[in-house]
């Protein structure tokens, strides 16, 4: 038992070392609409899935943050559904 657990917990590692690997990209992307001060709803939203998407496996959730934080000085309204989508994680 004590070896399938083990077994179980190192391909949980795995699977999130393979979802830690898309992070430097979308970094780079959330950057760059930050640096932008982009204020296309749309593209913001993409990138808020996605990486709400990997916060359901524990990763990205600083990232997510991070641009939900921008997000809001772009749409207030949009950001509060994000914030409860993310806030329903821990539920």
């Amino acid at each position: 038992m004590k070896k399938l657990a083990s077994h179980i917990g190192n391909l949980i590692k795995d699977f999130q070392e393979q979802l830690k690997a898309h992070l430097p990209y979308l970094e780079m992307e959330v950057k760059q609409i930050i640096t932008d001060k982009s204020t296309d709803a749309n593209k913001i939203e993409n990138y808020l899935d996605t990486i709400l998407s990997l916060t359901h496996h524990g990763v990205g959730d600083d990232l997510y943050i991070q641009l939900l934080e921008y997000y809001k000085t772009v749409d207030e309204e949009g950001a509060k559904f994000y914030w409860e989508e993310y806030d329903g994680l821990e539920d």
